[in-house]
C-alpha cells in the first residue's frame, strides 16, 4: 500500500504568518495555484488513487478537491482525525502576539513543541491516539490480506492513498510509519503543497513504511511561502 500525504495548499492565514491550529481559513489565491500545479503533476504522470481522505477544514478540503478534479476522481471522504493539531489559546495569533501572550512557547525545548496541552489544546499523546486510529483504519480498509509477505515486497502496482491535511498532523502520522520505535522529535519540513510518498512493505514480519519520495512543491514549478513557519523554528 502506497499513501501520499499532501499538506494543504497556502490559506489566507498562512500568508498573514497566523497560528491556525484547528481554527477554519480559506486557501489563498496562491494556495489555489499551488494546489493546481501539483494536481496538473499527479495527473500527468498518471497516478490513481484507490481512495482519498481529507481534513474537514476548509483549507485542506479545498486543496484536496482540486488535486481530486485534476485526477478525475470523485471528492475525497471528510475524516476528521487528519484535521491540525488544536494549539489552543495560540490560535488566531502570529508569532509577536505569542511572544507578548505567551513567551513560555517561543522557549520551550524542542522535545515540547508537538504537545499543546499548557495552552488549553492537544495533547502530544491525544495526538498519537487519533493519528493511530486514522493509520489502522487505512489498512483495516486498504490492505489486501492476500497477499504473502514476499508478494508485499514485490507488488508492482500497489494499492494507492491520498490523504490531504496539515503539516502537524502529517508529521505525527508520517512519523508512526516509518519509525520504530516511534520517536517524540523528527525534523520534517512541510511546505504549503509539499508531498510525500509512504510505501508500507513487510519487513521481517513488521508492516513499516519507508519513504519514496519527499517533495517540496519548488521542485514542480511551484512556488510556496509561509511565514507561519517561523513559530516552530
Amino acid at each position: 500500500m502506497d499513501i501520499l500525504f499532501v499538506r494543504h495548499g497556502e490559506s489566507e492565514a498562512n500568508a498573514q504568518g497566523i497560528m491556525q491550529g484547528s481554527l477554519d481559513s480559506p486557501l489563498s489565491d496562491r494556495g489555489r495555484e499551488q494546489a493546481r500545479v501539483l494536481g496538473g503533476w499527479l495527473a500527468a504522470r498518471e497516478l490513481r488513487f484507490e481512495a482519498a481522505y481529507c481534513s474537514p477544514l476548509e483549507r485542506a478540503r479545498e486543496t484536496a478537491e482540486i488535486l481530486c478534479a485534476s485526477l478525475g476522481r470523485e471528492a475525497p471522504l471528510v475524516d476528521p482525525d487528519v484535521a491540525e493539531i488544536s494549539s489552543g489559546e495560540l490560535q488566531g495569533l502570529d508569532a509577536a502576539g505569542i511572544a507578548e501572550q505567551f513567551p513560555s512557547f517561543m522557549r520551550r525545548d524542542i522535545s515540547s513543541l508537538g504537545d499543546f496541552a499548557e495552552f488549553g489544546g492537544e495533547s502530544y499523546d491525544r495526538v498519537q491516539e487519533r493519528a493511530r486510529r486514522f493509520l489502522d483504519r487505512l489498512e483495516a480498509r486498504h490492505r489486501n490480506p492476500e497477499e504473502t509477505p514476499r508478494e508485499r515486497q514485490e507488488v508492482p502496482d500497489p494499492r494507492r492513498i491520498l490523504v490531504v491535511a496539515h503539516g502537524g498532523i502529517i508529521f505525527q502520522l508520517v512519523k508512526q510509519l516509518i519509525c520504530l520505535p516511534v520517536p517524540q522529535v523528527m525534523i520534517l519540513r512541510y511546505g504549503n503543497c509539499s508531498s510525500t510518498l509512504i510505501r508500507m512493505r513487510e519487513r521481517r514480519g513488521t508492516y513499516i513504511g519507508e519513504v519514496r519520495w519527499h517533495m517540496p512543491l519548488e521542485l514542480i514549478g511551484g512556488e510556496t511561502r509561509d511565514p507561519s513557519v517561523r513559530l516552530f523554528r
